[in-house]
């Protein structure tokens, strides 16, 4: 039962994972004000203050954890095989509608806190304006407006082009005064049509103007990588973390070099791999396979698929042995990959290497503390925002029940998940003695 004048929550669970990296608890409190965390620890243990009204809400045998955290998403993108090239040809309305939609499946599906890796124009900032606003709902979102990008370069038809270093700092001061919470750099091509993957973007003093004006302000940057002397530029410009973090030489060669690594492990870099959307890709091809099977040319794709997905993982295998601080960002919903699907890419990381303790640390603490928000989400600990999840099972004995999500608690409140458009936004309730 809902109590809505209650002054506290008090929220019981059989089971609790804190999001520190440790393992699970048995027969853990929370206790929740508004929309923070007063006090978390054992049953029993944790109580309101004497006289205080309370709503005791109990889920004895699930899981109590933080809300997910997304480090790397693209909600104006439909996840079924749209490249960049097309998405940007939607007007921006429409794609801050499609943002939307996204956003609700990704606090849906337990994810209260997402980093947004490269939307078009404003649309980000319209719908976080949107939710801040409590015109619609979504997770907490950490936003780079738009990537920094090359001319022709990848993701530059989302709006932010730019050459020599006079530009590129004069973009990052622009994406700040907006609103920005990090800048993100396309450092290599992708899958831009006009890009070239294996080809560094930016040289080292364009990149060096970025990070040197977003650091001045305090906020972090992050830089797209598909080839390891793009990942060594970035590491030149004291990137704050590397995306994706592909081992390729410039002839297109996989090569996982040890000195690279080392040096991203010296720096502190974090690494965001990004696995599950090239095993989605793979995943799309097969089901066309069962269904109505491929033809020579998608036969061929889907077999070196499944090779660069194996290099994939061993050599995130081989950076988590090294020690590099490897975290969740999904890359929702690029290519074949739709929001709402976090949990593969914690999966992934498990698949090289990771406990599960340490998976669930990449989608909740760390994940956090990647992007400078550890302050105030990814830990159950007093002070902190109460963004909290309810799982049929405890992830840290086997990852896959980060799918099985009962509950969402957003800022403290219960997130009804009763329809895609969640009923408990739209509803316009009745005043108290109404007829």
């Amino acid at each position: 039962m809902q109590h809505p004048g209650a002054q506290f929550k008090l929220i019981h669970a059989g089971t609790l994972v804190d999001g520190r990296g440790g393992p699970s608890v048995p027969s853990g409190a929370v206790l929740v004000q508004g929309p923070k965390i007063v006090a978390v620890g054992r049953q029993g243990e944790v109580a309101a203050p004497d006289g205080a009204s309370v709503e005791t809400l109990d889920y004895p045998n699930k899981t109590l954890m933080p809300g997910m955290v997304d480090a790397h998403t693209h909600h104006v993108g439909f996840g079924d095989g749209r490249v960049g090239d097309e998405v940007a040809t939607y007007p921006d309305e429409i794609l801050t509608v499609q943002a939307a939609r996204n956003a609700r499946k990704a606090l849906f599906s337990g994810v209260t806190t997402i980093r947004e890796n490269g939307p078009k124009n404003m649309t980000m900032f319209r719908l976080r304006d949107a939710v801040n606003d409590g015109l619609t709902i979504g997770p907490r979102m950490h936003l780079c407006g738009r990537p920094v990008s090359i001319i022709g370069g990848h993701m530059g038809y989302f709006g932010s082009e730019a050459t020599g270093p006079n530009e590129t700092r004069a973009m990052t001061r622009q994406l700040i005064k907006e609103g920005a919470d990090y800048i993100k750099i396309t450092a290599t091509g992708g899958s831009t049509a006009t890009s070239f993957t294996m080809r560094p973007s930016f040289n080292v003093d364009e990149l060096l103007a970025i990070t040197d004006e977003a650091h001045k302000f305090g906020k972090p940057t992050a830089a797209h990588c598909l080839s390891t002397q793009g990942t060594l530029n970035s590491l030149d410009a004291e990137v704050d973390m590397i995306i994706h973090c592909v081992f390729k030489r410039a002839d297109g060669t996989n090569y996982f070099d040890e000195e690279v690594a080392e040096r991203i492990v010296r720096q502190g870099a974090y690494v965001n791999p990004t696995l599950h959307v090239f095993r989605a890709r793979i995943w799309t091809l097969q089901h066309r396979k069962e269904r109505e099977g491929l033809t020579t040319q998608q036969q061929a794709e889907l077999d070196e698929e499944l090779r660069e997905f194996d290099v994939r993982i061993e050599d995130c295998r081989r950076l988590i042995e090294m020690g590099a601080k490897v975290i969740t960002g999904s890359d929702s919903s690029w290519g074949n990959y739709m929001l709402g699907n976090t949990a593969y890419e914690t999966e992934c990381l498990v698949m090289s290497g990771y406990s599960n303790e340490q998976g669930v640390y990449s989608v909740t603490g760390d994940a956090a503390r990647s992007l400078d928000m550890d302050d105030k989400v990814g830990t159950l600990e007093a002070g902190k925002e109460a963004d909290l999840v309810i799982l049929d099972g405890d992830p840290t004995a086997d990852i896959r029940n980060l799918w099985n999500v009962e509950d969402v608690f957003l800022a403290g409140n219960r997130v009804e998940r009763g329809s895609s458009e969640s009923l408990a936004a739209i509803r316009q309730p009745p005043p108290e003695h109404g007829i």
